[in-house]
C-alpha cells in the first residue's frame, strides 16, 4: 500500500464514485419484474455479473436452495347484500386457495394504520375468539405476521386488510424468518390472506357495519423450494484479509422495485467498482453479497448465506452493513437511520463527513436482512435517506417501509420517476465513507460503552413495569461493573489508534471488540441464541427479561404469573452470565 494517509486514500474512493454503471443498472432492471425463481431475476443477476467479469472483480454465483411463496393471484367478490368483485391482492406465504373459492361472513375489527415505520411490525388484533371465529375478518393495515397469526389461532376462515392508499402493497405473512426448519416447521400462516385498497376498504367496512356481507375469496401462489442466483463479491485488504465488513441487499423486487431495491442495486455494484480498483488503499476486505428471496422468502438469501457462511462470520465478519432503498426521490434526511449502539456515534460522525448533515438513528426493526444477529455482528444502516417528516405531513403520506417513505413502496408504481440520482450519489458517499472507515481504522470503531448504557435504561424500565413483583438489581449491578470496566478498556484502547492493523496489541483488542459483539448483540437481539433464526416478530431489548412489562397486569400467585417470574429468574440468570463473560472478556 502506497504511504499515504487514511484520509488522503478515502478521498481517492469518494472522489471516484459516478453513476454511470447505476444509470444502466437502473434502466436494465426498470424492464425486469425480478421476482425470486423467475428469468427476469437471472437476467438481473447475469447483467451485474457482466460488469464484474468486465472489471475483473473476483465473485461467487452461488445456487441456494430456497423456500419460496410467490403471489400470483387473489379476488375478493361480495355475494350478498350486494354483487361486487373488488381488486385484491395475497401475501405471500399465505394459504392458497388454488382454483377452489372459501366464501364466509365478514366482520370488521377496527385497527388503526399505523402512525410510524415502527408500527408496520407492531400490534395485534383485538377482538374475542368467540367474535370472529368462523368468519372472514375485515381490518386496516398491512397483512404482518403478527396479526395474521393471532387471526389464525383465534379460527378465522380468513382475512382481509385494508391497505391504507389508493395501491394495494405487496408483502409477505411468514413469521419464519428464511427457510424453516424443524423448530419452525409448522408456524406457516394457517388461513387465506388478502388486501384490498382504501377506497374499496371503505365501501365494504360500511357495509360490513350496516349487517350481514357474503364473500366468495380466492388466492393463489406458486410455492416450494427454488435454486436461486446469489452474487457474492469479495475484495481483498491488503493488511488483514481474512477480516471483512459484508455490505449486502437484496436484487429481487416486487413488480420492478425501482426504489426497494433496483437502487440499492445499483450502489452495491458502484461501491464493488470502486472497491476494486482501489484495492490496494483497504486494509481489510470487503463482501458484498446481492441476495434472492428477500420479498417471497423472508429473507430466505441472507439466511442461506448465514447458515452456510456461518463460522466464518463468526470467526471474521467485523459488521454487517445494510444497503435497502438508498436514493429515492425527496428522501434527503438521515433521520431515520437504525444502527446498533456500539456503533451510533461512528455512524454520525462518517455521515457528517461524508454529505456535511446530522443524523438520527435507532434500534433496528426485526427485518431488513437482518440475519446475522444471532451470530453477534455489530450492525448499522437499513433503509437509506427518508423523506423529511414536513414533507412526509405536507403530501400525507403514511408510512412504509422502504424507497426512501415514498408511497410507491411494494407497489407496480415504484419506477424509474423514484429514483433521485443526485441523492443516491449522497447516500453512496455515506455508505462508502462508513464501510472504507471499517476496513481502514487500526481499531474497530464500536463502543460498547454506549451499549452498556442501553442496557441500564433497558433493565430501569422493566424494573420500573415489574415494580416489587421482580428484582433486576443483580442485572443491574453487573451493566454498572461492566460499564466501568469497559469504560478502563477504552481509555487503553486510545493509545493504540496510531498503531498499524497488524499490531499484536492491535489485534488483540480487536479481537476483544469482536466477542464483545458476538455476547451483547446476541443478548440483545435473540432469544433462540447462537446460530439459530429468531420468528420475523418484533424483539424488544434484552428479550429474555421483557416479560417483566406484564407482571403488573397479572394477578399474584396465578398460573401465568407464577410462571412469568420463573421466566425472569431463569432471564436474568443468562443476563447475568453474558455481562459477566463480557467483564472478563475486557480485563
Amino acid at each position: 500500500m502506497t504511504n499515504i494517509t487514511v484520509k488522503e486514500s478515502e478521498k481517492i474512493l469518494l472522489d471516484e464514485l459516478n453513476l454511470d454503471v447505476s444509470k444502466a443498472v437502473l434502466n436494465k432492471f426498470s424492464l425486469l419484474v425480478r421476482e425470486s425463481s423467475s428469468e427476469d431475476e437471472r437476467t438481473a443477476f447475469d447483467f451485474l455479473a457482466k460488469f464484474l467479469d468486465e472489471w475483473g472483480v473476483p465473485y461467487q454465483l452461488h445456487q441456494p436452495n430456497l423456500y419460496l411463496s410467490v403471489p400470483k393471484s387473489a379476488a375478493v367478490r361480495v355475494t350478498s347484500p350486494v354483487t361486487k368483485e373488488f381488486k385484491a391482492k395475497t401475501p405471500a406465504f399465505a394459504i392458497s386457495t388454488g382454483d377452489d373459492w372459501g366464501s364466509g361472513e365478514i366482520v370488521f375489527v377496527g385497527s388503526e394504520q399505523a402512525q410510524g415505520e415502527s408500527d408496520l411490525f407492531a400490534g395485534g388484533i383485538n377482538a374475542d375468539t368467540d367474535e370472529i371465529k368462523g368468519k372472514i375478518v375485515l381490518t386496516e393495515g398491512l397483512p404482518m405476521p403478527r396479526k395474521v397469526k393471532e387471526l389464525g389461532e383465534k379460527g378465522v376462515i380468513a382475512a382481509i386488510f385494508i391497505s391504507p392508499g389508493t395501491n394495494i402493497h405487496d408483502g409477505i405473512c411468514t413469521p419464519i424468518w428464511g427457510s424453516p426448519d424443524l423448530d419452525n416447521i409448522d408456524q406457516e400462516p394457517k388461513i387465506p390472506v388478502l388486501a384490498i385498497n382504501k377506497i374499496d376498504g371503505k365501501e365494504l367496512k360500511e357495509l360490513a357495519l350496516k349487517g350481514n356481507v357474503a364473500v366468495d375469496f380466492q388466492t393463489d401462489h406458486k410455492k416450494g423450494w427454488f435454486n436461486c442466483p446469489l452474487l457474492d463479491i469479495f475484495i481483498e485488504g491488503t493488511e488483514e484479509p481474512e477480516k471483512y465488513v459484508l455490505l449486502h441487499g437484496h436484487l429481487d423486487s416486487w413488480t420492478v422495485g425501482i426504489g426497494d431495491n433496483a437502487t440499492g442495486d445499483a450502489a452495491l455494484l458502484e461501491m464493488a467498482r470502486v472497491f476494486h480498483k482501489h484495492r490496494d488503499q483497504i486494509k481489510r476486505s470487503v463482501r458484498i453479497v446481492i441476495w434472492p428471496g428477500h420479498s417471497t422468502g423472508r429473507y430466505a438469501g441472507s439466511t442461506w448465506f448465514a447458515d452456510e457462511y456461518a463460522l466464518d462470520l463468526e470467526e471474521n465478519c467485523i459488521a454487517q452493513v445494510n444497503c435497502d432503498s438508498p436514493g429515492c426521490r425527496w428522501a434527503t434526511s438521515y433521520d431515520y437511520m437504525v444502527w446498533f449502539s456500539e456503533a451510533e456515534e461512528f455512524c454520525q460522525t462518517a455521515i457528517k463527513d461524508a454529505v456535511n448533515q446530522g443524523s438520527k438513528g435507532k434500534r433496528p426493526n426485526r427485518a431488513g436482512d437482518y440475519s446475522f444477529n444471532n451470530i453477534g455482528i455489530t450492525s448499522f444502516y437499513m433503509l437509506s435517506s427518508s423523506i423529511p417528516e414536513a414533507v412526509l405531513k405536507e403530501k400525507e403520506y403514511y408510512p412504509v417501509g422502504g424507497c426512501g417513505a415514498n408511497i410507491e413502496w411494494h407497489t407496480e408504481d415504484d419506477l424509474l420517476h423514484v429514483a433521485d440520482y443526485d441523492i443516491l450519489l449522497k447516500d453512496l458517499k455515506v455508505y462508502t465513507t462508513s464501510v472504507f472507515r471499517v476496513l481502514n481504522e487500526s481499531v474497530h470503531p464500536f463502543n460498547f460503552v454506549a451499549t452498556a448504557d442501553e442496557f441500564t435504561g433497558t433493565i430501569e424500565a422493566y424494573q420500573e413495569a415489574a415494580g416489587e413483583h421482580f428484582d433486576f438489581s443483580s442485572a443491574l449491578e453487573e451493566v454498572k461493573n461492566l460499564r466501568i470496566e469497559l469504560t478502563e478498556f477504552y481509555s487503553k484502547v486510545e493509545l493504540l489508534k496510531d498503531k498499524e492493523i497488524t499490531d499484536p496489541e492491535v489485534q488483540e483488542v480487536n479481537e476483544i471488540i469482536r466477542q464483545l459483539g458476538r455476547n451483547l448483540v446476541t443478548m440483545n437481539y435473540s432469544r433462540k441464541g447462537k446460530f439459530r433464526h429468531d420468528p420475523a416478530l418484533d424483539c424488544p431489548p434484552l428479550p429474555d427479561i421483557e416479560p417483566a412489562t406484564t407482571l403488573s397486569s397479572l394477578e399474584v400467585g396465578t398460573h401465568r404469573y407464577n410462571v412469568t417470574v420463573n421466566h425472569l429468574r431463569r432471564g436474568q440468570n443468562r443476563l447475568i452470565w453474558g455481562l459477566k463473560q463480557a467483564q472478563k472478556l475486557v480485563k
